[in-house]
């Protein structure tokens, strides 16, 4: 079994879904002995702004929960997951890396590619 996995994420949090399953997937990891560590790239860079959960939205007049990418991310972090946001991904959509969660890394490419090539298993969502 892989013991250093990296997760990559690419896609935005969505508004119709209470959380997402690639953030509900990576929690698992702490529960087990896996070196976990969450890459935020492209449109997932999204999870790590700081106060950015998606407002509860209306489904056919039925309201459904907020979204809660943002918590999901803080508990990862909190519970010793390392997690990386793309520092040109945040640049690219004008996000300052002030606006990022506490304890999450603004790294550059060279990093990502350091991170993935020493993983022994690689998932991307």
């Amino acid at each position: 079994m892989a013991r250093r996995v990296v997760s990559v994420l690419r896609s935005a949090p969505s508004a119709l879904r209470s959380t997402d399953p690639a953030l509900e997937a990576n929690a698992y990891a702490v529960a087990e002995d896996i070196d976990l560590t969450v890459v935020l790239r492209a449109d997932a860079v999204e999870f790590a702004v700081a106060g950015g959960e998606v407002p509860p939205a209306l489904l056919a007049g039925v309201p459904l929960p907020p979204a809660a990418g943002g918590q999901d991310l803080r508990g990862l972090v909190e519970s010793g997951v390392r997690v990386l946001v793309d520092r040109d991904a945040l640049a690219a959509r004008g996000i300052g890396t002030d606006h990022v969660v506490r304890g999450v890394e603004v790294v550059g490419p060279d990093e990502i590619f350091t991170v993935l090539s020493d993983a022994e298993g690689v998932l991307t969502w």
